[in-house]
C-alpha cells in the first residue's frame, strides 16, 4: 500500500493502483510571514514618525483609477486597474496599484478564469491554488500591486449576481478555499485584499440586516476569519452593508461603521495586523477612521478637507483619537508594504531598514506588461473543465459520439460568454473567439452544424433589401456626412456589412432610406460598430490603448467632471419612430464578438494589435411584409482604437426559432446553450433579490421548442448552461442532459466541448443549492428575511435573518426549518460522471488534537477513468444547550480523488476540532458539541451513501 499527501488528505492506494495523485514536488506558496512586533516595525516607526499629516492622507485616502475611462484619477498612468494610492517618495513609500479581481482587469489583455462558483466547483484546493498563483503572476505583470480577492461572501440568496465570484454557500468550502486562495496570491508576491466585511449576501443594502452572533460567527464571518488567521491576508475591504450582530451590538451600523467588528472583532478578537479599506463609495462618516477604517475609496469623508483639521497638531480642532487612529491606518499601511517588499531601501537610513529584502523604487513606475500567455491558457483550460457541473444525464446522452450528427444552437453557441458581470478580465480575444461551436467542429468535423435559434449577431441586411426611394427604384441607403468643420456631403452605400470604406473619426454620419422585408414577423434589428480607445499616448501603459471608452462620470461617486466626452450612442429609427437600442445579451463582452468589419483594408486592431471588440445595439419590432424607412446614426470617437465601420444585421426571430426546430428533428443530438442575461425576478412574493432568476423567456422558449421537436422525431436534446448562479429550468423534465458550464473564462468553448465529446470526464459539484423556484425557498413565506418588515416598536424595516444557520442546503435538509421537506432542483455537491463511484468502509476515530479522523474507501465501478468529490457531513450534538442553534448536518470535510476504471482508493480525512464546536452567543465562547454524533458521507448533500456515529468527548 502506498500513501500519500494530496493537500491535507491523506490517501492510500488499494487494490488496483490508482491515477497519478502525486504529492507536489515543491511546497505551495504560503503568504510572507508576519512579524511579531507588526504593525509596528522599526521601519515603520520610521516611516509614520515622518509622515506629515498631508502624507498620511495621501496613504488613507485612495483614487479611482480610472478603470471606466472617465479620466478622473490622481493616477499619472492609469493602468485601466480599479484603485491608486499615492506613495510617500521621500519616505520611501512607492505608489499602489488595485485591480480586480477574478482574472487581472486592466487594459492590457491577461487570462479569463471560470467564475469563482465554477472554481470552487472542482473541491479541488490544488484547483484554487493554480488560479491563485497565476492571477498573481499577471498581476504582477501588470504593474499591480494588489488585487482585490478572494471574495468571501457567502451566497445566501440564490441567484445574486456576486455569487458567480463568490465561493459557495457553506462557510467550511468558502474558509478553506479562502486561505487556499490568498496562500497562493500572496506566496507568488501580490497582496491580496479580501471582500467583503460583511455581511453582503445579497440583500437590500441600505435596509438594516439583523444577524445571529451564532450564525454571524460561524457562517457570514468564518471566511473572514480564515483569511486573516490561515491566509494572513494583507487587508480587507468592509462592504456597503448596514447590519446588526444580535447580541453582540446594541444597534446596526453600516461595515465602513462598525466598530464592534472592526475593531472589536476583526482587530481585536482576530488580531488583524493589516488594513481595512473601504468598498468603493461605502464610507458614510469621517469617524469611520476611529471605528477601524484606514482607507477609504471614491469617497471624501477622510480627505485632507476633513481629516487634516482632526490630525494636525497646530490645528486648533486636533483631536488626539483621529490622529492616532490615522497613525494607526499608516502603520497597517505600510507595514505590509514593507512585508511584500514594495519599500525603497534608498530613501531609508540603514539602522531603520527591514530585515525583509526589499525591492521598491518609490520614484519610478513599472509599465511592465509580460504576461506569460501560454501557461494562463493551459490554466484557464484545465480550471473550466474542472468546473463543469453534469447536472442531468439521462440514459447515457452524454458523451457525445464524434460521429453522430449533432446540432448546436443559442446564443452562446457560437458565441462565448467568457466573462462577463464587470470586475473581472475579459480574456485573450483570440482565446475567447473560440466558441464551443469551434471546437466541437475541430472534434467532429462536419457532424456538429450550428442554427442560431435565438441570433444576437444577425445577418448583414442585404444589398437586394435595401433601396433610397420607397419603390425600391434606387438601390442602397443614402449616407449624409457631417463633417467637424460643419460641411454636409452625401453618398450612396449599397449595404452596411462593416465593410463600407472612408469613414472619418469625429465626423457624423446618417444613412437614410427604406429595408424591403419579405416576410412578417419579430424583428431583431442590430446595430454593430467597433468598440476601444486610443489615448494616442505610446510612453503610457497598453501605449495607451484601452479596453474600455470614455463614459460619464457615475453619479454619487465624488469624482471631478469627465475630461473626455463619451462616444455618441448609434440610433435607428423605423418608419419615423425611434427603436429603443440596447446590448441584446448583457452576458457578451465586447471582444467576445467579431470583428465589424470583414475587409482587410479596415483595420479592426489597435494600434498595439489588441483586438477591442464591439459594440452591439440591438432593438426588436414587428414588421410586416415590405418596405420600412429606416434612419442610422453613426459618429466614430476621435479617439476610437481602430478604423470607423458600421454593421446593420437583422434576425426573424420567429424563422430562427422554428430553423432550430427543424434541425433538432434531423440530428441526433441537439445541445441548446442558454446563458442568464436579460433574467427575470419577481416571482417569491417578497423580494426579486431573493428570487431564482427565470432565464429571458426567448431562451426558455428555445430549449421548451427544440426539446419538443426532436423527441417527437426520437431524438435527444442537450442543454448547456453559462449562468453566474442558480436559475430556474423549467425546462428540465423535458431535456436528456444538462450541463453547467458557469463563465467558463477565455478556454471555455474548448472546455465545453472536451465535456460534451468525453476527452474530459465531468467531475464539478455545485457548491450551492439550486432550488426549482422562487416559492421553494427558505424566503417563501418569510418577507423578513428577504425584503424585511417592520415590525412594533422597531423605528425602521429591518431584514431579520431568522432563518440563523439553516440556511442553503442545511435549510433543505433540516426537517424543522424545512417543514414542508421542499426539495432543491439541485442539490449542494451534485454533480454527475461518465462513470460511477460507490463508498465502502466508513471508520471514525479521535484524532490527536481533539478533531476526528474520517476514513472510507472510494471505487470507481464504471468504465471510464473519473474523479469524485466526497464531501462528510456531521451532526448535532446531544449535549449542547438548546440556546446554541445546530443544524440537521454541515459539512466539515471533503476531498476529491481520481480514479481509473476498477479502481478503489481509501481517503482519511481530518475534521478540526473547531468545526465540532459552535458558537454560544450568552458565553462569548465557542463550545464543543460533545456526545454521540453522526458522520455521513456522500456525494451530495442529498446523496449520504455511508453513516455512522462517533461518541465526541
Amino acid at each position: 500500500m502506498v500513501t500519500s499527501v494530496v493537500g491535507s488528505i491523506i490517501v492510500a492506494t488499494t487494490l488496483a493502483p490508482a491515477a497519478a495523485v502525486a504529492a507536489p514536488t515543491t511546497p505551495e506558496p504560503t503568504s510572507p510571514p508576519m512579524a511579531a512586533d507588526a504593525p509596528w516595525t522599526k521601519t515603520v516607526k520610521w516611516i509614520a514618525g515622518n509622515a506629515t499629516p498631508s502624507e498620511e492622507i495621501d496613504l488613507i485616502e485612495g483614487s479611482f483609477a480610472n478603470k471606466f475611462g472617465i479620466d478622473a484619477t490622481t493616477d499619472p498612468d492609469p493602468h485601466g486597474q480599479a484603485g491608486y494610492v499615492k506613495g510617500i517618495p521621500r519616505l520611501g513609500v512607492p505608489e499602489a496599484r488595485h485591480v480586480d479581481a477574478q482574472g487581472i482587469e486592466v487594459f492590457a489583455e491577461a487570462t479569463a478564469f471560470p467564475t469563482r462558483l465554477g472554481l470552487a466547483a472542482s473541491f479541488d484546493p490544488e484547483a484554487i491554488a493554480a488560479f491563485g498563483k497565476t492571477s498573481a503572476r499577471e498581476g504582477l505583470a501588470l504593474g499591480q500591486d494588489l488585487i482585490y480577492a478572494p471574495q468571501t461572501d457567502i451566497a445566501r440568496t440564490p441567484s445574486w449576481r456576486r455569487n458567480m465570484t463568490a465561493y459557495s454557500e457553506d462557510a467550511y468550502l468558502a474558509k478553506r478555499f479562502t486561505a487556499d486562495e490568498i496562500n497562493a496570491i500572496q506566496g507568488t508576491g501580490l497582496m491580496a485584499q479580501v471582500k467583503h466585511v460583511g455581511m453582503y449576501n445579497g440583500q437590500e443594502q441600505s435596509t438594516p440586516s439583523l444577524v445571529g452572533e451564532q450564525a454571524a460567527r460561524e457562517m457570514y464571518l468564518a471566511p473572514a476569519e480564515a483569511a486573516v488567521k490561515d491566509g494572513k491576508v494583507s487587508s480587507l475591504m468592509c462592504s456597503y452593508a448596514t447590519f446588526q450582530i444580535l447580541d453582540y451590538q446594541g444597534s446596526p451600523h453600516y461595515a465602513c461603521s462598525n466598530e464592534g467588528m472592526l475593531q472589536g472583532i476583526i482587530k481585536g478578537e482576530w488580531n488583524f495586523k493589516g488594513w481595512v479599506t473601504t468598498d468603493y463609495n461605502a464610507a458614510k462618516s469621517t469617524s469611520d477612521l476611529v471605528a477601524g477604517t484606514d482607507q477609504e475609496f471614491l469617497t471624501s469623508f477622510l480627505s485632507g478637507k476633513n481629516l487634516i483639521p482632526l490630525i494636525d497638531p497646530a490645528s486648533p480642532s486636533y483631536d488626539k483619537a483621529y490622529a492616532d487612529a490615522a497613525k494607526e491606518a499608516v502603520a497597517r499601511i505600510v507595514y505590509q508594504y514593507e512585508r511584500f517588499g514594495l519599500l525603497d531601501n534608498t530613501k531609508i537610513p540603514a539602522a531603520q531598514r527591514s530585515n525583509v529584502k526589499q525591492h521598491g523604487n518609490s520614484e519610478k513606475s513599472d509599465l511592465n506588461a509580460n504576461v506569460d500567455k501560454a501557461e494562463g491558457i493551459k490554466q484557464a483550460l484545465k480550471l473550466s473543465e474542472d468546473a463543469a457541473v453534469l447536472l442531468k444525464n439521462n440514459n447515457a446522452t452524454l458523451p457525445l459520439g464524434t460521429g453522430s450528427k449533432v446540432a448546436v444552437t443559442g446564443v452562446a453557441a457560437n458565441l462565448l460568454p467568457a466573462s462577463p458581470g464587470g470586475e473581472r478580465s475579459t480574456g485573450f480575444s483570440d482565446r475567447v473567439a473560440i466558441s464551443p461551436f469551434d471546437a466541437m467542429t475541430s472534434l467532429a468535423g462536419s457532424n456538429v452544424t450550428h442554427t442560431p435559434g435565438d441570433d444576437i449577431w444577425g445577418e448583414p441586411v442585404p444589398a437586394s433589401a435595401l433601396s433610397q426611394d420607397p419603390t425600391g427604384d434606387k438601390p442602397g441607403l443614402t449616407r449624409t456626412r457631417t463633417s467637424a468643420d460643419g460641411t454636409v456631403t452625401t453618398a450612396t452605400d449599397p449595404a452596411l456589412d462593416g465593410n463600407v470604406k472612408g469613414l472619418v473619426k469625429g465626423d457624423t454620419y446618417t444613412w437614410t432610406g427604406y429595408v424591403n422585408v419579405p416576410e412578417g414577423g419579430s424583428y431583431r434589428l442590430l446595430v454593430q460598430r467597433p468598440y476601444g480607445y486610443d489615448t494616442g499616448d505610446r510612453n503610457a501603459f497598453n501605449h495607451g490603448i484601452r479596453n474600455v471608452e470614455p463614459t460619464a462620470v457615475p453619479q454619487g461617486f465624488g469624482l471631478p467632471p469627465a475630461t473626455t466626452a463619451p462616444p455618441k450612442a448609434v440610433t435607428l429609427t423605423v418608419d419615423g419612430a425611434a427603436l429603443k437600442l440596447s446590448d441584446p445579451d448583457s452576458k457578451m463582452t465586447p471582444n467576445d464578438y467579431p470583428a465589424v468589419s470583414t475587409d482587410k483594408t479596415i483595420k479592426t486592431v489597435a494600434a498595439n494589435g489588441q483586438y477591442l471588440g464591439v459594440a452591439n445595439q440591438a432593438g426588436t419590432t414587428n414588421l410586416t411584409p415590405g418596405r420600412h424607412k429606416v434612419e442610422i446614426s453613426y459618429t466614430p470617437h476621435d479617439g476610437l482604437a481602430s478604423d470607423p465601420a458600421i454593421r446593420f444585421a437583422w434576425s426573424n426571430t420567429d424563422t430562427a426559432l422554428a430553423a432550430a426546430a427543424e434541425v433538432a428533428k434531423s440530428n441526433d443530438t441537439t445541445v441548446v446553450f442558454v446563458d442568464d442575461a436579460n433574467t427575470t425576478t419577481g416571482d417569491g412574493g417578497s423580494s426579486p433579490l431573493t428570487d431564482v432568476a427565470q432565464l429571458a423567456a426567448s431562451q426558455n422558449r428555445l430549449v421548451s421548442t427544440v426539446a419538443a421537436a426532436a423527441h417527437v422525431a426520437g431524438h435527444k436534446v442537450v442543454v448547456v448552461l453559462n449562468t453566474g448562479s442558480a436559475v430556474q429550468m423549467p425546462w428540465i423534465n423535458d431535456v436528456d442532459a444538462a450541463l453547467e458550464m458557469w463563465y467558463p473564462g477565455q478556454e471555455g468553448g474548448t472546455a465545453t466541448a472536451n465535456v460534451l465529446y468525453g476527452k474530459v470526464n465531468p467531475s464539478g459539484k455545485l457548491t450551492m443549492s439550486f432550488p426549482v423556484d422562487s416559492k421553494q425557498t427558505l424566503f417563501a413565506g418569510h418577507p423578513e428575511r428577504s425584503a424585511g418588515t417592520q415590525d412594533a416598536g422597531e423605528a425602521q424595516k429591518t431584514i431579520k435573518w431568522s432563518e440563523g444557520l439553516n440556511m442553503g442546503y442545511r435549510w433543505f435538509t433540516d426537517p424543522a426549518a424545512n417543514a414542508a421537506a421542499v426539495k432543491p432542483l439541485f442539490a449542494f455537491g451534485h454533480g454527475l460522471s461518465y462513470t460511477d463511484f460507490s463508498y465502502s468502509g466508513l471508520g471514525v476515530t479521535p484524532a490527536a488534537d481533539g478533531g476526528l479522523d474520517v476514513s472510507f474507501t472510494v471505487t470507481n465501478q464504471g468504465t471510464k477513468d473519473g474523479a469524485d468529490s466526497a464531501q462528510v457531513y456531521l451532526g448535532k450534538s446531544p449535549d449542547l444547550r438548546s440556546s446554541v442553534a445546530q443544524t440537521a448536518m454541515k459539512m466539515v470535510q471533503f476531498g476529491k480523488v481520481y480514479l481509473p476504471a476498477g479502481t478503489s482508493q481509501k481517503l482519511s480525512l481530518h475534521v478540526d476540532p473547531k468545526d465540532l464546536s459552535s458558537w454560544d452567543a450568552s458565553k462569548g465562547e465557542w463550545v464543543r458539541g460533545t456526545g454521540t454524533r453522526s458522520v455521513a458521507v456522500g456525494a451530495a448533500s442529498d446523496d449520504l451513501l455511508l453513516q455512522t456515529t462517533t461518541a465526541v468527548k
